[in-house]
């Protein structure tokens, strides 16, 4: 029985321990990894793939894709009003559109960043659009994917420190675009582009996007979101 006791005992803190280690590894992958930026910091997490166009993709233990909206656009449109798929239930190539982002009459298309069927919306986004907000890589996931050629497009993201580097030069080439924006729209100051500020150094700030008109947000698509539609001929 004393033997039975102890060999007990011992499972349960084994159990335990893995449970405790199961979870410091969780929170540690969700953890912030440098991005090169100053504030704001844009969130990275540990084994998420990045697509050109601003998507995020985890593979799931099925075989399966989820993909998301990257920290740094969530941040930069501001309040998310509507999120709508484009194909539910159909076959995407990489670099189709994949889901709309609408905000007050304004509305920005995603591309899909890896090639399979579309099987599931996140539902919950319906009632809860925020939630892309709240937890971009988590709750606030978009559409699942069953890949078709995942081996060959995974090469085409970009993770970890390849992703931080990708960023930094993003952040800086969205410094640049959406000045030249402003200027061009509102070279005397219009009341319409107020909000549309950057922070000094020329990092943007949270929602920089919100009071812009539907051209800028057009303009923006066009620059930074079509990106996997061009690299979809690359193999």
């Amino acid at each position: 029985m004393v033997a039975l006791f102890v060999v007990a005992t011992i499972i349960v803190f084994l159990v335990a321990d893995y449970f405790v280690q199961r979870a410091a590894k969780r929170k540690a992958a969700l953890s912030p990894v440098p991005t090169l930026a100053q504030k704001p910091r844009f969130i990275i997490p540990k084994g998420y793939f990045f697509g050109k166009g601003h998507t995020w993709v985890e593979l799931l233990p099925d075989g399966s894709t989820r993909v998301g909206l990257d920290d740094f656009v969530q941040k930069i449109l501001g309040p998310v009003g509507e999120i709508a798929l484009v194909s539910s239930g159909e076959y995407v190539k990489r670099g189709d559109k994949l889901f709309l982002v609408r905000q007050e009459g304004k509305e920005m298309a995603f591309r899909a960043p890896v090639s399979g069927r579309v099987i599931a919306f996140n539902e919950e986004l319906k009632h809860s659009p925020e939630a892309v907000r709240r937890e971009p890589y988590r709750a606030g996931w978009i559409a699942m994917i069953e890949p078709t050629d995942i081996a060959t497009e995974i090469k085409q993201l970009s993770i970890g420190n390849d992703a931080a580097l990708w960023l930094r030069d993003e952040i800086k080439r969205f410094r640049n675009f959406i000045t030249e924006q402003v200027r061009a729209l509102a070279p005397v100051g219009s009341p319409s582009l107020a909000g549309v500020t950057l922070m000094d150094g020329g990092i943007p700030v949270n929602d920089v996007m919100e009071h812009s008109p539907q051209e800028i947000w057009r303009n923006f698509e066009n620059d930074f979101l079509a990106s996997d539609k061009k690299a979809k001929t690359d193999f």
